[in-house]
């Protein structure tokens, strides 16, 4: 037995007890993860297979334990499961939190998850006849296809890379590298989407290096299109999200009577067929696999909903933010001053000062009419007028700048922003109410129709409150401008004599007006306050037109009887708008829950609709579960899916390697069960190989035992295994199919789980149907560690990333090898993680 076959890569001790996981191993690249335990929370930290490490973080703030991870299909992305429950996707690049999966469930406790899976989908082959539209799979006419024509919105800011102090003056060096993340709302974060594309949404994103035009040439890495993330819990639950982001529902696998978690989980490449292979109350396994089909995968109806989901998604938050920032603009925030607080706090120390210095009632508003009136002030507002804060020329440009910015931006984001992505939300909205009127082609999706129309409703509120928001901060700015320059006027007035005469600029009524109802308080407070608006059109004289032909052609006959063509058809006297209540913060935070809504339910359409091939161990032997639970013992289980490919679609094989100790406990013998099982739409086909945990060294008859501690699937051919003899550790593969596989097919051997097979097996190879023999080890190479307990160890068997990593029960010592070099290509080094 040779013990120098694999080149030792690196040998690291980590100076903290970590833990390897199994999906450690990148697929594409030369790295893996570790997961360290340090004051009772797990971080997670990227190693190169060198030895050296590239980064380490926390991965999540509630998160106490890490449950599992999974490589995203393009090798850009991990995704980790942790305990309390949660998801969360991490950039490969520095390991920060990328976005937080919501996971959907009707209960307030979430089950504790199990395990992770990303499967991608292979892409059919390219037509050659190239895209002359280059429409880029866009069906005409429809919102996206709309969006695409209009002009992109203007970016907002971005609040992850707002400067703070510390940026700016620290010394070099001393600057906190963290970045707060942009705060994001409930409604936002619970929201199904795909990746987030603001270009697809028409909004107009920072450093972004395509446009609207250019997006159409452009190849766009399609990797994770179509792939599928999914995540097990102890409750039987198989959570599913498209892409990796867009949640498509949760599937049950078992029943009410069982326990039911999942050992392992296989998609078919090709088709959205996953092979569940549930475990029921923790001690007996399905021999065959639990089919469950996502027929609606395979249509395109699914993934223009999660467009459409996407789209009103990123509209939605665009419109949040942007009322959100004009609210702060005039209102003030927990930072900033809003510029409806100045006149007011204007106002507010002129009463103070004539209560206190003057001891008169106060009467600001009745002083400064009188001003404008006679041009008299009274002593107190003379004086006032003259020492008063913000009455400095300085004084008034600051207070001039402040409230006219926030009046432009009231302005500009109303007519630019708010309004047009309202109108944009109104395309997408208005498609998905196409599709719920077309219940025979969308039934699954299970739109609901009112929620769709109360959207549509409060959308049209808010264009009409956007559009009046900017007239009246037109009307506004006017009317602070003659005020402004009354106050100058004045002020000039009261100083000394000038040879010039002051010429009177400022317009009296408008001044007059704002004193009334600008000054102290202002009409735009409105939009900012009060309760969630519930008024039609009509309530602001707009008419409820009827489209119809008939209706049409009355209105117009109603219009040549009238006497005088100009006439009004309605008239809505002024003083009945006062009444009317338009909080736009309040209608868009409505407004974004309902959207969400009506997403909510039809993005679960796939797993709603899925069709299950068993019926989840009803049909096995309830009696496993008392035999098993008695002589149950520790064992080690892989198992390996593959597509079979001499047959159709529908048709696998599966491996299973099964560590088991043998059935006579005189014996002290163990056994590796290698179990190959062909199974489709209606047969299978199970054989067995058992070899005993043995070696035999040269060409006598020499026959040492050894302890199978851990083994991986390696590729389509080898499988990885690390065990000891006399107390030394070793790592080895050998080929599992180049097994000699007998068939077994006991007595109902279909009914039968995983445990009641093996324990048919060990039956008859005690009484001699059965034959066993040693492990064929092919290739080994001796391990510095690993001399005792459990190890864990995680392989990459793609094909120029041939390589396996073990660690120590102690979790200190790690060690990587590449198994397509010698001893001869071997760059071995031992390397401290403190260095």
């Amino acid at each position: 037995m040779n013990s120098n076959d694999f080149a030792s890569l690196a040998t690291v001790q980590l100076s903290s007890p970590s833990r390897l996981l199994v999906s450690a191993c990148c697929p594409d690249k030369d790295l893996l993860v570790i997961i360290t335990r340090l004051g009772g929370h797990d971080r997670m930290s990227l190693w190169k297979m060198q030895g050296s490490k590239t980064w380490e973080v926390d991965v999540s703030t509630n998160s106490e334990r890490i449950v599992g991870i999974a490589w995203s299909p393009d090798g850009r992305t991990i995704a980790v499961a942790h305990d309390p429950p949660s998801i969360t996707l991490h950039s490969i690049q520095d390991g920060r939190s990328e976005r937080v999966i919501p996971i959907p469930t009707s209960d307030a406790l979430i089950p504790q998850l199990t395990d992770i899976w990303w499967f991608h989908q292979e892409k059919p082959e390219k037509s050659p006849i190239p895209d002359v539209f280059r429409r880029n799979n866009i069906i005409t006419g429809s919102a996206h296809s709309v969006l695409r024509t209009l002009p992109l919105l203007d970016q907002l800011r971005d609040e992850a890379k707002q400067l703070t102090a510390t940026d700016l003056f620290a010394f070099q060096g001393s600057q906190t590298a963290a970045r707060r993340a942009p705060s994001l709302p409930d409604v936002i974060k619970s929201w199904p989407a795909l990746h987030p594309d603001p270009v697809a949404a028409s909004i107009n994103v920072p450093n972004m290096t395509r446009t609207a035009e250019n997006s159409i040439v452009d190849e766009v890495d399609d990797t994770n299109s179509d792939s599928i993330l999914a995540v097990a819990d102890r409750s039987g639950h198989l959570l599913c999200f498209l892409d990796g982001t867009y949640s498509i529902g949760s599937l049950k696998l078992g029943n009410s009577n069982t326990t039911t978690t999942i050992s392992s989980l296989f998609k078919n490449p090709k088709s959205p067929v996953l092979l569940a292979y549930p475990v029921y109350n923790g001690v007996f396994t399905d021999l065959l696999p639990s089919h469950v089909s996502l027929s609606l995968l395979q249509g395109r109806k699914l993934r223009d909903f999660a467009k459409l989901s996407t789209t009103a998604r990123e509209l939605c938050w665009y419109v949040l933010r942007v009322v959100e920032e004009m609210r702060a603009a005039w209102m003030g925030s927990d930072t900033t001053t809003g510029a409806r607080e100045l006149g007011a706090k204007w106002i507010a120390t002129y009463e103070a000062k004539q209560q206190e210095d003057y001891h008169v009632k106060p009467s600001g508003i009745l002083d400064l009419t009188t001003l404008l009136v006679t041009d008299r002030p009274s002593e107190a507002l003379a004086d006032y007028l003259g020492s008063g804060p913000q009455m400095s020329e300085r004084g008034m440009q600051k207070w001039e700048s402040a409230v006219t910015e926030a009046l432009v931006k009231l302005r500009d984001y109303s007519e630019k922003r708010l309004v047009p992505a309202c109108q944009r939300l109104h395309l997408v909205l208005g498609e998905i109410q196409g599709w719920a009127s077309l219940p025979t082609l969308y039934t699954a999706f299970e739109i609901p129709n009112e929620t769709v129309d109360q959207c549509l409703s409060m959308l049209k509120q808010a264009i009409l409150l956007g559009t009046w928001l900017a007239a009246a901060a037109r009307r506004e700015h006017n009317r602070f401008k003659e005020f402004i320059t009354w106050l100058r006027y004045e002020t000039v007035l009261l100083g000394p004599p000038s040879e010039t005469p002051n010429t009177l600029r400022h317009d009296i009524l408008e001044v007059n007006q704002y004193l009334m109802s600008g000054l102290e308080k202002s009409m735009i407070d409105k939009w900012f306050m009060g309760p969630v608006p519930t008024f039609v059109p009509q309530d602001l004289g707009i008419p409820g037109y009827d489209l119809t032909v008939k209706a049409a052609l009355r209105k117009a006959r109603e219009y040549l009887d009238r006497r005088d063509p100009t006439e009004t058809p309605i008239d809505v006297p002024l003083d009945s708008l006062e009444c009317i209540e338009r909080n736009l913060s309040a209608l868009t935070g409505a407004f974004a829950n309902c959207c969400r809504e009506v997403f909510d339910r039809p993005s679960a359409a796939a797993t709603r609709t899925a069709t299950f091939s068993a019926n989840f161990g009803s049909e096995l032997d309830q009696n496993t579960s008392a035999s098993s639970q008695q002589d149950k013992q520790p064992s080690l289980v892989r198992e390996r899916t593959t597509v079979d490919p001499s047959r159709e679609d529908g048709y696998y094989v599966q491996y299973l390697v099964i560590h088991a100790p043998s059935a006579s406990n005189s014996e002290h013998r163990s056994f590796v069960h290698f179990v190959r099982q062909r199974y489709g739409h209606d047969d299978s086909h199970v054989e067995l190989a058992m070899l005993e945990c043995c070696l035999r060294r040269g060409e006598e008859e020499d026959v040492v035992g050894v302890d199978l501690v851990a083994l991986e699937f390696f590729d389509d051919e080898t499988i990885v295994i690390v065990y000891r003899t006399d107390e030394e550790g070793y790592i080895g593969t050998l080929s599992y199919c180049e097994l000699e596989y007998t068939d077994f097919q006991p007595a109902g051997y279909v009914r039968l789980s995983r445990e009641s097979l093996i324990k048919s097996a060990l039956q008859e190879l005690n009484t001699g149907q059965l034959r066993s023999g040693y492990l064929p080890i092919k290739q080994s190479r001796g391990l510095k560690g690993c001399r005792s307990g459990a190890v864990s160890l995680a392989v990459n068997g793609r094909v120029g990333r041939r390589v396996a990593c073990v660690l120590d029960s102690n979790g200190t010592t790690l060690e990587t090898f590449d198994l397509e070099g010698d001893e001869g290509e071997e760059g071995n080094t031992t390397l401290d993680e403190e260095r």
